[in-house]
């Protein structure tokens, strides 16, 4: 984990902590929080321990839920939550890539019936939440949806989980500002949503890194390369591709950049 990520872990927590005094929460219910602001910094580095470190927080939200009398989503955390990361964690580990895995990508038909799928069970869902009267029941009901399409899409590899990712977490960051609007004693779970945005567009990042970095040593793999040595730099990922079209995959050591 790189320095300046930490600093923001520090920063972020450190600013948890003092809003959770001064709106005098209580200590028990911030402690999952802090443990999440680890998990996002693992998850943004698409590193496999993410999903590990996410399940057992689950099974601590789990508690907090139960001691707040919210049994729905205590249920959720404990019975969707815990043992889809955890099944994340093995599934990643059986495909694993460097700290992360081998990523994979949805084809254009399977991204386009995704996407009318999803459009359609969120107007189910939000005709649903508006009969219910939630108070958020737009917001609410892709939030809803997004919290088991994501993990599911994760535990897959699908790239395409990042990108629903960065609409969830800005979503959530909406309504919790919605929230503090209402009761400022929700301040906490704002600073941890601006956090979590952030993490989650990292995570958008890296993912599409390694992707294009497995993709490229598949591509060169069976260009008969023997050893392939990756470094981030557009113009040279261009004269790798030139060298590899004179040789015609003849070489045994490629230089190429991502």
């Amino acid at each position: 984990m790189k320095t300046s990520k930490k600093i923001i872990i520090l920063i972020t927590g450190i600013t948890i902590l003092a809003a959770g005094i001064i709106c005098k929460q209580e200590f028990f219910l911030m402690i999952p929080l802090f443990i999440s602001l680890f998990v996002m910094a693992f998850q943004s580095d698409a590193n496999r321990l993410g999903p590990l470190a996410g399940a057992v927080n689950s099974v601590i939200y789990t508690a907090a839920y139960i001691y707040m009398g919210v049994y729905a989503s205590a249920a959720s955390a404990f019975l969707f939550s815990f043992p889809i990361q955890l099944g994340t964690f093995f599934t990643w580990k059986k495909k694993a890539y460097k700290n992360t895995v081998i990523f994979r990508k949805m084809t254009a038909l399977q991204r386009v019936l995704f996407i009318i799928a999803i459009l359609i069970l969120w107007a189910i869902l939000a005709i649903i939440f508006i009969k219910l009267k939630y108070e958020y029941a737009v917001l609410d009901s892709i939030t809803f949806l997004l919290g088991f399409i994501v993990p599911i899409l994760t535990m897959l590899a699908y790239i395409e989980y990042t990108y629903l990712w960065i609409i969830q977490a800005v979503i959530g960051l909406l309504l919790n500002i919605q929230m503090v609007l209402n009761d400022y004693k929700e301040t906490t779970y704002l600073i941890y949503g601006i956090y979590a945005l952030y993490c989650v567009i990292c995570a958008f990042i890296n993912v599409r890194k390694f992707y294009k970095e497995q993709q490229l040593k598949t591509t060169y793999q069976k260009s008969g390369c023997k050893k392939l040595i990756v470094f981030y730099s557009p113009h040279n990922y261009i004269i790798f591709h030139l060298c590899c079209i004179i040789t015609q995959g003849a070489v045994s050591h490629s230089f190429s950049f991502a």
